[in-house]
């Protein structure tokens, strides 16, 4: 790999490692999950609806340092089979006072962390028993340096009670969506005028999001989606059941992903028998350890042939299930901003321009930023390392005002 890439995986933010230029994402254990009181459901509380908010007593001082509050919260959204459900996350507040009419939020979506409740980033300790929110302080600490409060969802299943949803889209989109909802209730300084942000699996997340802003997130004032590094065309990213060694681990991730949505799918179906006994370490390791164990017991060790489809007709099903999670499929109606870097292992650049084609083809005002020697990980440092977070943060404040 190039000598900026981080020893990570194709969807997460995964290990321990320093990007050159300074940003740090350090490895995390899988901790313990705060204990929050959640109140008993009222008949008129809707999706986005906070159920609670906690203090972060052991937040990353990276964060700690540029915020005001910061609450691990948990809020009402509702699974796409129609159950409620209660999700958690973060909401965090710039130091200094909120301009007329509200600060701004960005609703923060992450990076593989895994499908164990032990990974949510909202409480997940890394190597110091701090909060980085799974990697992610120095650039959400940018967000809130420029004035934005950040709310950032843990989505559905992870965290709280359920199954996770990994990797489909508009679970994500949803988990987005209410965590603004709740923000603004838990914070009467917050306006309803927000932006999507995300990277990996979060830009999906993103891009999911701002296409449901007309519909499931109705009533809040949508400004704008930005997906680092994307995932965009799903089933491109898994080779379509023919993952690379590198991304073996995520495949099995995405399948325990699409089987919340198609409970029929049976694992050894899209398996061999050596793949179907690592299951149950998916089930519960975090991505960073998942890269670091399965990129040794999963690279060359074991054949293709335990990481594709078994049958025809298996493949053909599962070609369907990944390209219905793709995304964009329709119109937003705000415009969206694709960066990634040209060394980037995971994100094929073609794929991503081919999503802006799509997106501007539905009507989407979309466009496309790739930065030189920056990798999946190192796009996301400031301006003066090469990366692209300044340059995030200038596309927010223009499209702050309308």
């Amino acid at each position: 790999m190039q000598a900026k890439t981080l020893r990570a995986a194709a969807l997460g933010v995964a290990v321990a490692a320093t990007l050159s230029g300074g940003i740090a994402l350090p490895a995390h254990a899988g901790g313990e999950n705060a204990t929050t009181t959640v109140r008993a459901a009222g008949g008129s509380e809707g999706p986005g609806s906070l159920v609670s908010a906690k203090a972060i007593a052991n937040l990353d001082p990276v964060l700690a340092s540029v915020t005001k509050r910061a609450d691990r919260i948990t809020y009402r959204s509702r699974s796409l089979n129609g159950e409620d459900i209660v999700v958690s996350g973060v909401l965090l507040t710039p130091k200094g006072r909120a301009p007329k009419g509200g600060r701004p939020v960005v609703s923060w979506a992450h990076g593989s962390s895994g499908i164990s409740d032990r990974c949510a980033p909202s409480s997940t300790p890394n190597k110091d028993g701090k909060v980085d929110l799974y990697g992610y302080s120095a650039l959400v600490a940018e967000l809130l340096k420029a004035g934005y409060a950040v709310t950032a969802t843990d989505y559905e299943g992870l965290g709280t009670a359920g199954e996770h949803p990994y990797i489909v889209a508009d679970s994500e989109g949803r988990g987005v969506i209410d965590a603004v909802r709740a923000a603004v209730q838990a914070d009467s300084t917050l306006s309803t005028s927000w932006f999507a942000v995300g990277h990996s699996q979060g830009g999906q997340a993103a891009i999911a999001a701002g296409e449901l802003s007309k519909s499931w997130g109705k009533g809040l004032d949508f400004r704008g989606t930005v997906g680092l590094a994307p995932v965009t065309d799903v089933g491109q990213a898994y080779n379509y059941g023919s993952p690379a060694p590198v991304d073996r681990g995520f495949y099995l991730l995405a399948l325990h992903g699409l089987k919340t949505v198609h409970p029929g799918l049976r694992y050894d179906q899209f398996l061999g028998d050596q793949a179907m006994d690592m299951l149950p370490k998916v089930e519960t390791d975090c991505t960073a350890k998942i890269w670091e164990d399965f990129s040794a017991d999963l690279g060359d060790t074991l054949n293709d042939y335990q990481f594709t489809p078994q049958t025809l007709e298996a493949a053909l099903r599962l070609q369907g299930w990944l390209d219905a999670q793709s995304v964009p499929r329709g119109k937003s109606p705000a415009p969206m901003l694709l960066l990634q870097g040209d060394r980037d292992p995971s994100i094929k650049i073609a794929v991503t321009k081919q999503a802006v084609r799509n997106a501007r083809a539905a009507g989407t005002a979309a466009e496309f930023r790739l930065y030189p020697g920056e990798d999946h990980y190192s796009v996301l440092a400031p301006r003066g390392q090469g990366g692209a977070a300044t340059d995030v943060i200038d596309w927010l404040d223009s499209h702050r005002t309308r």
